[in-house]
């Protein structure tokens, strides 16, 4: 069948089959998700799905809320007392999921992990700014700066643990029964397809009111679709392609829930050697990408064009010119570049690519968009598909020409360090931990994304303005969409509200109710 076919077959099955939700589910909430966390270990996953569940058992001192400004956790109150000098202090009362109590002793092992060499976590290099943790008594810890960093209260999201847990000694069994203290306690993973939690009844928020949470991995979407018809699922979270929702809708078992989500989706370029070295090549398969059709008919409205990883309604977005969807520029940029047309429209290419994606139906229809648009530019695409960990495990070694991913949310600006600075690039030195896949290495922009991590909110937004400039020029990646976050929940999941950000937290929020 061919996949730009599959939504329609898939809006098909919805319509055919109404009657087929009366197979009893698992008590509880059964989650499906599209593929499994690497580990349940915040200090280690670099998956937005391995984050969203690790949110769920191990919360951070902070988190952010729907418009990305940090809001107190497992911290009570914070206060920066000097550039250099942050002060938290904890709620009252906290304990683990096996009833020990959370002290600062806590934050400061978790936090000290994070620096051991032989802990070896893949995120060590956001806390580089950090010089110690001061804990001033049981509720009150104090992060001391080696320099002002202002992304530092986005990175104290991070999940603490229990000292013993955090160290090397611990390490094993925290990545197999994480302990944290979360709304929900891991129960059981007896493989890396099925996760079960249940509610924490120390939480500082009082137990949620769902009995128990089944994560199943289902990699299909016809069978996730078929699996919240047959009533065997409650929830599938920004993992439905577009063009079924609108039958799903008219499912009375079922409910579409959407919100305006801070994603950013992107086609990435391997600009470590070869054409996609020259960034008139890049600039040219910008311009031969147009995005306007595919959020329409694909996206059915719910994504909007992006020109860069910000969207319009984040506080540090700047307007660029972009690049604009004009086949003669293309065609100019790459005579000039050196790879003319050999033998005149629709004949020999000018140039050949590679393009990996996941074998989710959805995203390799895209691709499939994105090779026809670029082959009528005379850029021949093959495209393959590779089942997610190894796509993955691909796109972080540099295994790559070309590759679509999309950022599950944006919050802090300074991902813009982490995606595009010199010093983020993926390396064994780092574990593969670096974002900036694409290997681009340019001084002016390294220069000012330091200097946006080192000063206040306002002149942040000048020098990010600046820095997204650059990246308008150096063109890194093709800017695609903003991609709306998008819940279809049963009837027997009641108050969830999806967040900007795609999270699961809202469940600890939501309850469950028998039809």
């Amino acid at each position: 069948m061919p996949p730009l076919l599959r939504p329609v077959v898939l809006s098909l099955l919805v319509a055919l089959l109404p009657g087929c939700h009366a197979e009893r589910p698992l008590p509880g909430i059964t989650v499906l998700i599209e593929s499994p966390p690497e580990s349940l270990d915040d200090r280690f996953t670099l998956s937005a799905m391995g984050q969203r569940l690790a949110q769920l058992i191990t919360p951070g001192l902070i988190t952010l809320d729907d418009s990305s400004t940090p809001v107190p956790d497992l911290a009570e109150s914070f206060r920066e007392l000097s550039p250099t000098l942050v002060e938290l202090t904890l709620r009252p009362g906290l304990t683990f999921h096996d009833g020990s109590a959370l002290t600062t002793e806590d934050v400061k092992a978790t936090y000290d992990s994070m620096w051991d060499a032989a802990i070896a976590s893949p995120r060590a290099e956001r806390y580089a700014a950090v010089e110690r943790v001061e804990v001033v008594d049981a509720r009150t810890v104090r992060f001391h700066l080696r320099r002002p960093y202002a992304p530092l209260l986005s990175e104290l999201s991070l999940g603490i643990l229990p000292a013993e847990r955090a160290s090397v000694a611990g390490k094993e069994v925290q990545g197999r029964a994480p302990i944290g203290a979360g709304p929900f306690r891991f129960e059981s993973q007896p493989d890396e397809d099925h996760l079960t939690l249940r509610p924490f009844a120390g939480h500082y928020r009082g137990a949620p009111a769902i009995p128990r949470l089944h994560f199943r991995v289902v990699r299909d979407e016809t069978t996730r679709v078929l699996e919240l018809l047959k009533g065997r699922a409650d929830l599938v979270l920004n993992a439905l392609s577009p063009a079924v929702l609108p039958a799903l809708e008219r499912e009375p078992s079922l409910r579409v829930l959407t919100q305006e989500g801070t994603g950013f989706a992107y086609l990435g370029l391997n600009l470590r050697h070869g054409p996609l070295a020259d960034a008139r090549v890049r600039r040219a398969l910008c311009h031969l990408v147009d995005v306007g059709p595919l959020v329409t008919y694909k996206f059915h409205g719910l994504a909007v064009p992006a020109n860069g990883m910000l969207p319009r309604t984040h506080w540090a977005w700047a307007p660029v010119s972009g690049c604009r969807y004009d086949p003669k520029e293309a065609a100019r940029l790459l005579d000039e570049a050196g790879y003319p047309d050999p033998d005149g429209p629709g004949g020999a290419p000018r140039l050949s690519f590679q393009l990996k994606t996941s074998t989710d139906r959805f995203r390799r229809s895209v691709a499939l968009v994105l090779q026809e648009q670029l082959a009528r530019g005379g850029v021949a695409v093959e495209v393959r598909s590779l089942e997610f960990g190894t796509f993955f495990n691909d796109i972080r070694r540099g295994n790559f020409e070309l590759f679509t991913l999309k950022w599950a949310s944006v919050i802090e600006p300074d991902l813009m360090r982490s995606a595009y600075h010199s010093g983020n690039v993926p390396t064994a030195a780092n574990h593969w931990g670096g974002f900036n896949r694409g290997a681009l290495r340019d001084g002016a922009l390294d220069a000012l994304l330091d200097e946006a991590s080192r000063v206040s909110t306002s002149e942040r937004q000048v020098l990010y303005a600046r820095a997204q400039e650059r990246l308008d020029m150096l063109v890194p990646v093709v800017p695609l969409w903003h991609e709306s976050s998008v819940a279809v929940v049963s009837r027997r999941l009641q108050d969830f509200a999806p967040s900007a950000h795609g999270r699961f937290t809202p469940l600890a929020l939501a309850r469950m109710v028998e039809p």
